[in-house]
């Protein structure tokens, strides 16, 4: 709380004490010191042929998807403010093969979303014989899911290793009997004893990198209700969203590739 010291006189000064009031905010700074580098040379391999494994790109393509969503708010809203989106990938597959004569294709399944973070301004009073409006500025944070198949062209086909069937030895027998002692023994495969042979490849699993996406969409609002006192004024709590999503993706998988390193 100020305190005023007493002025009696008019030629008195007044004096001011903020020995009450507390500080809105406090900054502590201080000076970091240079910390010096010494520069390393990188220890390389010798020149020639190396073989290391590196993501080569199979596929690189641009696909567009069209999306319509309807979004129902919490709250009517007067305006929409902003809409930020951002764009998630959920599902990758591919199957390389291609079972319709068109070599050198594979299937691309892809699953994701749209993050949208939504602010809009809404209203909570009005001045008596006005048009005035005042409100708060809320938030809507929804996820609009899509999906899509594809057919890509591979710029280089992935490798892969199909697994043998199983190898199996079978052995021969001549003591099988019977109960009766008289008989002839039965000849023909070991019941006991059998052996097999088996190998099981493991392959790089292609993946898919997104490149660049592109939205573009209308939003409508759908269930609007207009005031008589202030007709230049609406509210909303729906919107239907039609939205054009065009992503760039590339198509990866992990190969043994020759690089020859020079001098």
């Amino acid at each position: 709380m100020s305190n005023y010291g007493e002025n009696a006189n008019y030629g008195k000064s007044v004096e001011y004490s903020h020995e009450s009031a507390e500080p809105c905010a406090s900054v502590k700074s201080e000076v970091e010191s240079l910390t010096e580098q010494i520069a390393v040379t990188p220890l390389v391999i010798a020149p020639g042929p190396v073989f290391v494994k590196l993501p080569v790109v199979l596929a690189e393509t641009n696909i567009t998807i069209p999306v319509e969503a309807i979004i129902k708010l919490d709250q009517p809203a007067m305006e929409i403010k902003r809409i930020k989106k951002n764009v998630f990938l959920t599902q990758s597959r591919i199957i390389p093969f291609s079972q319709d004569g068109q070599f050198g294709t594979g299937i691309l399944f892809i699953a994701g979303f749209i993050r949208k973070n939504i602010e809009y301004a809404t209203q909570t009073c009005t001045t008596a014989r006005t048009a005035n409006v005042c409100g708060d500025i809320r938030h809507c944070t929804v996820e609009v899911p899509f999906n899509f198949t594809t057919r890509i062209t591979f710029l280089r086909p992935p490798i892969f290793i199909e697994n043998r069937t199983t190898s199996e030895l079978e052995f021969f027998t001549d003591k099988l009997k019977g109960c009766d002692v008289c008989s002839d023994p039965v000849i023909g495969r070991n019941l006991c004893d059998r052996s097999s042979f088996d190998t099981e490849f493991f392959n790089e699993k292609p993946f898919t990198e997104l490149v660049r996406a592109d939205i573009t969409e209308i939003d409508i609002n759908t269930n609007t209700t207009i005031s008589c006192k202030t007709p230049t004024e609406q509210s909303f709590t729906k919107l239907t969203e039609k939205v054009v999503v065009n992503l760039t993706l590339k198509v990866l998988q992990k190969q043994q590739v020759r690089v020859t390193a020079v001098i």
